[in-house]
């Protein structure tokens, strides 16, 4: 069975150490929305491989398809294609053909949007373009990927896109869009990828009745439709994203990934969040700053009663907890099951303005004592009876198995039950 690692949360729960553990036993790995602004860190026998783009199926020598759901940087993917390379011999990443590009003028208008936002209305945009990139796939505006083929196509969209963004490129004082400059860009990003890039009906055919996992990037909260807008990231990330994102219309079941305490990047809803000494250590011992951004993350108790939601929306079958470790020397642990005492079904996950206020009290909470020390443990039976509760009471709120215990970032550093 085809199956699909969709983040539960906020993002950075840890989807490409997960990716790379189950890619093993699949033949190819397929990523199928967002941009560069994800980031996962995947370590393996002391090598650590940053990857934003390229799913981390590529680590066990995975053929690894990028579809035209994403937003694809070409001076980023160059750079990150040439670090993989450095490590991997002869990587097998494909590009669907259908792919857009984020160009610089879409980082100046990134820049410029949220310029404009004061104060909490700012979303914390990573400003790599991502979002103005989805607004000219949407407006019909974007040059993708089979444009580069013929130039004078191109040099034509160039400038009617120029038309379009200099005068509010102007009115900002930013650059205004050089045609010539970006042809040169595009011409040179061409030849070095034109062998990658292929027709979504390659890879249909070539992988028919063949195992497919999907990699997604951020987290279902973040969702452009259902998460908390409009702090939320440009692309869908929920998993019925996937067939319209990769154009592989196959079944797959869906794992369900989060932390064992929860985090956010950039601003926007976070009822369980801490603001004490005890976030400040989890951020510190779970070494929580971000990939692409390197800002600290804010962090926060275990939410269930999103991660509901988020079960709910992706139609999860299975779940998989990650970092456990992070919370081995607390002398105790909560777990947020209700907001002001209200359900999952009792709230509105769109409505920003009530999740960013609503006050949580003790008895939103359930606390668990320690679990200490679980260094070098590798079967679900070692494990402390305190952590074992802590596990049988989420997926009894839930009503799903977890399946995946995930004890540390080595590849190892696994469980599965």
């Amino acid at each position: 069975m085809n199956k699909a690692v969709i983040g539960l949360q906020w993002g950075d729960e840890g989807k490409g150490k997960i990716v790379d553990y189950l890619s093993e036993n699949f033949d190819l790995v397929t990523r199928y929305q967002g941009g560069n602004n994800a980031g996962h860190t995947v370590i393996v026998e002391n090598i650590t491989y940053k990857l934003n783009l390229i799913p981390s199926g590529v680590i066990r020598g995975k053929v690894c398809f990028l579809g035209q759901g994403i937003v694809l940087d070409p001076d980023h993917f160059i750079q990150e294609y040439k670090k993989i390379t450095e490590k991997i011999t002869d990587p097998r990443i494909y590009l669907s053909s259908n792919i857009p590009l984020i160009l610089n003028y879409h980082k100046q208008l990134d820049r410029i949007n949220e310029s404009i936002l004061t104060g909490e209305s700012k979303i914390g945009t990573t400003s790599k373009g991502i979002g103005p990139a989805y607004q000219d796939k949407v407006g019909r505006k974007s040059i993708k990927l089979y444009d580069l083929t013929n130039p004078h196509s191109l040099k034509e969209k160039l400038s009617s896109i120029k038309k379009f963004y200099d005068p509010i490129l102007k009115t900002f004082d930013e650059d205004l869009i050089d045609i010539d400059k970006n042809l040169e860009l595009l011409n040179n990003f061409f030849i070095q990828v034109k062998n990658l890039i292929v027709d979504n009906n390659v890879i249909k055919k070539d992988y028919f009745n063949k195992k497919i996992l999907f990699e997604g990037a951020q987290g279902a909260l973040l969702d452009l439709d259902h998460g908390s807008y409009p702090f939320v990231t440009s692309s869908n990330t929920i998993s019925s994203n996937i067939s319209i994102g990769s154009g592989l219309q196959v079944n797959y079941e869906t794992i369900g990934i989060f932390k064992a305490y929860a985090t956010r990047v950039g601003n926007g809803p976070f009822p369980s969040e801490l603001f004490d000494k005890i976030g400040d250590y989890i951020a510190d011992k779970g070494v929580e700053f971000g990939t692409v951004t390197k800002r600290k993350r804010r962090c926060g108790w275990l939410d269930l009663v999103s991660l509901k939601y988020s079960c709910e929306i992706n139609n999860v079958k299975e779940l998989c907890i990650t970092k456990v470790d992070v919370l081995n020397e607390l002398d105790e642990i909560k777990i947020c099951k209700s907001y002001e005492g209200k359900q999952f079904q009792d709230i509105n996950f769109s409505d920003s303005a009530y999740l960013s206020n609503c006050k949580l009290n003790g008895s939103d909470f359930e606390i668990f004592p320690s679990w200490g020390n679980i260094d070098g443990m590798m079967n679900y039976d070692q494990l402390p009876q305190n952590l074992k509760n802590y596990v049988n009471f989420i997926e009894e709120y839930l009503n799903l198995p977890i399946k995946i215990v995930s004890l540390g970032p080595e590849r190892n550093q696994t469980i599965l039950r």
